[in-house]
């Protein structure tokens, strides 16, 4: 499983002027110059930038930053199923009919029947073709091509993905049709798992099961012949396109010339769809005419660019503290600020089996004695987050732990008296002072990122750790090359990680708990469980440890798997997280951060999408209509 946070390297300023932070999942500010200017006009081209380009180039099957969830959603694709594109306050976390019904499901819970709209056409050059069931029979073939789905996230479709199960006969497929795949009709679509998901029709929402068009009788489609570039081919159902989509010649050969509305590294030009429908797609309002965004430029860059109206934002990056600090307090520009709870967790990963955190006492006293409050702060305070008591973010549990802390502190600044009495009942304090004097507590292995603001934070941890006896060795270096492929790695024995957070990558609980803290995601082929729970013996004993058994949570999770969306997935998704904190307590959430973004005086309509975590760009309307 791969990593999915977005903003991992904020750099911000103490002192920022801090917004109201509300609590819910409501953004602070939820519009830009706004409402009071009547309704809002469709029309115009809304301009933005970025400081770098997805990673895979648009390819539904891998694209797996965070940065291109938004387009595809938005724009782009869409799928059987998807969302609103606004915030949890007003439904963005709940699912929503898209090309197709909400699915029947089977009494056993294994078979998904979904039936497909009629009279949806794919852009120009497939404007006379329509989608049926074969075409999203088509994208999971296409998943299930191990090329084609290379470093995506194909896993939550296999049955071996370590996510509770899969389509049958997804593994054997190998870029055919999986037996479990049927296409009943030209308008029906019935899927049949290994085991009950009750998360399955959220995975049905990601870009990657998006329809294909066909292409004589290539089980691939118009994808044949694209395992590492169809993003530069990509003909969808949104209302955008990339721009030159209408120039592909559908019985010309793969090598034809790409999309020239993308060019990767530079930018993307999204246009109208004119094969899009409104009133088939109640969840994109799709207000402007055109989407244009550059790529590069230094945040700094991007921000002076947003201040004389060059762009209308810096889109998925993170306003220098200065800019920021400059229109909180500018009363005709404090509304152009906006920060959003994210479905985003930062947070302090205990490696379990490595002394002194194989003791869960030391843990406990661990979680009690951080400052997280003076953590925050080194992000630029309040505005980029709510301290965080517990693992799994509010909006994935309905809320049912929005008041649970076990380890709560003064303002969140950590209580000394509380972790030393943790401490005192530790294998590791000989005289029961509450300060550790083993010689485990010496030099604990901590590897970070070396990026702003994490030399901050470590200076940070290294003075809160020291309270109760633990001193850290921290060695610091690149985030990518360096601190994941150490903190991923069992051999590495790296006892504490602290430089990691969780982005979910659909509104279920399932895309934190088993991806972080279960068995499947063990690395280094497996992520992110850079904790070790739910470890093997013979794991352990292959990697060099002297620990033999450690903490599962797996069939805490595997409970909760199966069950249905409702209120009994939440309850058990909430009770499953006060396992993580309570029972395992391999980590220490700190933040739930938020997204903060700042617009130009032309957007209007500022909304925020739960779902993808972005602004959301079909919801975004300009100034006059753009004129």
């Amino acid at each position: 499983m791969k990593r999915i946070l977005k903003l991992v390297a904020v750099v911000a300023v103490a002192g920022l002027v801090a917004a109201a932070c509300g609590g819910g999942n409501k953004s602070t500010n939820t519009g830009s110059p706004s409402a009071s200017t009547g309704a809002l006009q469709s029309g115009g081209v809304l301009k933005l930038a970025i400081e770098a380009d997805v990673d895979h180039a648009f390819d539904p099957a891998k694209e797996y930053s965070t940065l291109s969830f938004e387009p595809f959603r938005c724009c782009l694709l869409r799928t059987l199923v998807s969302t609103n594109g606004q915030d949890a306050s007003h439904d963005g976390d709940i699912l929503q009919p898209d090309l197709a019904a909400l699915p029947q499901i089977s009494a056993d819970g294994l078979t998904y029947t979904f039936t497909i709209q009629s009279g949806i056409h794919y852009a120009p050059p497939f404007d006379n073709v329509e989608v049926t069931a074969g075409d999203f029979a088509r994208a999971i073939a296409r998943e299930s091509d191990s090329q084609a789905s290379a470093n995506g996230y194909s896993f939550y479709y296999s049955p071996s993905g370590g996510t509770g199960g899969g389509i049958v006969g997804f593994d054997e497929a190998k870029g055919t049709v999986p037996s479990g795949v049927k296409v009943v009709d030209d308008h029906t679509l019935a899927i049949t798992l290994t085991a009950p998901l009750g998360d399955f029709p959220w995975r049905m929402s990601m870009a990657a099961m998006a329809p294909i068009p066909p292409v004589g009788n290539s089980v691939l489609g118009w994808a044949t012949g694209h395992t590492k570039d169809y993003g530069r081919y990509l003909v969808g159902t949104g209302p955008y396109m990339f721009k030159g989509t209408d120039a592909l010649d559908p019985s010309g050969p793969p090598s034809q010339a790409a999309i020239s509305g993308y060019v990767p590294g530079r930018s993307w030009t999204l246009v109208r769809n004119p094969s899009w429908d409104a009133s088939t797609d109640p969840n994109r309002p799709a207000y402007v005419d055109e989407i244009d965004v550059a790529i590069g430029g230094t945040a700094q860059v991007l921000a002076n660019e947003v201040d004389n109206g060059t762009i209308d934002m810096e889109f998925g990056g993170v306003p220098p503290a200065q800019q920021l600090a400059a229109y909180q307090a500018d009363p005709t520009k404090a509304t152009q600020v906006h920060a959003t709870p994210s479905d985003g967790v930062r947070y302090l990963a205990m490696n379990i089996a490595l002394p002194p955190f194989d003791d869960i006492h030391v843990r406990k006293a661990m979680n009690y004695v951080i400052d997280k409050d003076a953590l925050r702060r080194t992000r630029g305070g309040p505005l980029f987050g709510d301290i965080a008591g517990h693992f799994i973010v509010n909006s994935l549990t309905g809320d049912i732990n929005a008041n649970y802390d076990p380890y709560a502190s003064p303002n969140g600044q950590g209580d000394v008296t509380k972790a030393k009495a943790e401490m005192a009942l530790s294998k590791y304090d000989t005289n029961g002072d509450g300060i550790c004097d083993a010689p485990e507590c010496n030099g604990v292995l901590t590897i970070t990122d070396s990026a702003d603001p994490y030399p901050a934070q470590n200076a940070i941890l290294v003075a809160s750790a020291k309270k109760i006896g633990i001193s850290l060795d921290v060695r610091a270096g690149d985030r990518y090359t360096f601190m994941y492929d150490k903190c991923l790695d069992p051999t590495s024995h790296a006892a504490f990680c602290p430089s990691v957070g969780w982005f979910k990558d659909y509104p279920d609980a399932l895309t934190f708990g088993p991806p972080t803290l279960g068995s499947a995601a063990i690395g280094p082929g497996g992520c992110c469980n850079y904790s070790l729970v739910g470890a093997s013996n013979d794991l352990l004993k292959a990697d060099g440890y002297t620990t033999t058994d450690v903490a599962s949570l797996d069939a805490v999770f595997n409970k909760c798997t199966v069950m249905p969306i409702g209120q009994e997935r939440l309850q058990c998704w909430a009770d499953a997280d006060k396992a993580i904190m309570e029972q395992a307590v391999p980590v220490i959430p700190w933040l739930f951060d938020k997204d903060v973004d700042l617009t130009g005086s032309r957007i209007l309509n500022y909304t925020y999408d739960q779902s993808a975590g972005m602004m959301s760009l079909d919801h975004v309307a300009l100034v006059g209509g753009g004129a």
